[in-house]
């Protein structure tokens, strides 16, 4: 059997502490072992041994006690998965073979399962880090653009054009005839003005509107605080059939996912594997419960208010739909764990 150990990157112990305990009637907080060491003290040499016990304070039966705490942490993973393993909810993705599926077939092999366990390519989406990005894009971006105007020759002959610009002035300002120093002062402002629009149109090029930075910034708050995505797919010739994940940011074992970005990158060409419970199945073709249905039809008056209200709930349902990215084929997975299997 091969020889394994993980470089967990995400752990959601409580939801894995809970788990546990229904299926081991609790959990081992820590575990303590006792060892002694130690022996009698023979006479082999001929002396006395309660004389010379007496004398060095010692006693014929000296023993060490030593004792080891051991706390579990990632190894309840271990002990959990081994539990679910042997379960009929549970199927490992890795171990079906894929020459011959579609995502309706995998569908059909996951409606009786609640736990998953799959291994494949990873597509990181930290919208908190989008975010930023996209409020400082346009600084960096100009910043870019002047760096490169900086070392290119477009530089020099602009420093020429201004140099020459500040001749023709002084040029004009010496000149004593008051109608053609006007003249040609308005149409060197008119030079400067567009060699300025010039510089300005070259230094906004991949600038992103304003109003896009905003909408962006407050459709994240609103919708997507705080979301980081794993997209999961197992299957390189099946890249329809998609596994996603919402990550909880206190879940990761690094205080800081720069560090995993870092490290991995936000699209890693090593393989992860996650481990959790399926939340979301859609159907192909799907018709769920409509709860609201009766409330929304004509009803009694004094149940107006209440309908309204239900109404507004049923609008919203279409923007969650839209942020929570579930449809055929895809899947949605509550992870307990994130990590990168290694053999040794």
């Amino acid at each position: 059997m091969k020889k394994t150990i993980k470089d967990l990157l995400y752990f959601d112990l409580q939801k894995s502490i809970s788990l546990y305990s229904q299926m081991d009637e609790g959990i081992i907080t820590q575990s303590t072992e006792n060892t002694e060491e130690g022996g009698d003290i023979n006479s082999s040499l001929g002396v006395d041994v309660k004389i010379f016990q007496a004398k060095i304070g010692a006693s014929a039966n000296d023993k060490e006690s030593k004792s080891t705490t051991r706390i579990p942490h990632h190894n309840l993973l271990n002990k959990l998965q081994e539990n679910i393993y042997n379960s009929k909810s549970y199927i490992d993705l890795d171990k079906i073979d894929d020459l011959e599926l579609d995502s309706e077939k995998l569908h059909q092999l996951l409606k009786s399962k609640s736990f998953i366990k799959a291994t494949g390519w990873v597509n990181i989406e930290d919208y908190d880090r989008l975010k930023k990005i996209a409020k400082r894009f346009n600084s960096i971006s100009q910043f870019i653009q002047q760096c490169s105007i900086a070392d290119s020759d477009e530089k020099e002959q602009y420093d020429i054009l201004i140099q020459d610009l500040k001749k023709q002035r002084k040029l004009v300002n010496s000149q004593k005839d008051r109608n053609v120093k006007t003249k040609d002062n308005i149409r060197l402002n008119k030079l400067e003005d567009d060699l300025e629009k010039l510089l300005d149109e070259y230094n906004d090029t991949g600038k992103i509107p304003e109003y896009l930075v905003n909408g962006i910034q407050l459709f994240i708050d609103t919708f997507l605080p705080d979301r980081i995505n794993f997209r999961f797919y197992p299957y390189e010739n099946l890249p329809s059939f998609e596994i996603l994940s919402n990550l909880k940011r206190e879940h990761f074992v690094e205080t800081d996912i720069e560090n995993i970005t870092f490290s991995y990158g936000s699209r890693p060409n090593l393989k992860m594997t996650i481990f959790g419970m399926i939340t979301s199945l859609p159907e192909k073709d799907e018709e769920l419960f409509d709860p609201l249905k009766k409330d929304l039809e004509e009803g009694e008056e004094s149940i107006v208010f209440e309908r309204a209200f239900r109404g507004v709930f049923r609008g919203f349902e279409g923007f969650e739909q839209f942020v929570r990215y579930s449809s055929f084929p895809r899947i949605t997975v509550n992870p307990l764990a994130v990590y990168r299997e290694i053999e040794l």
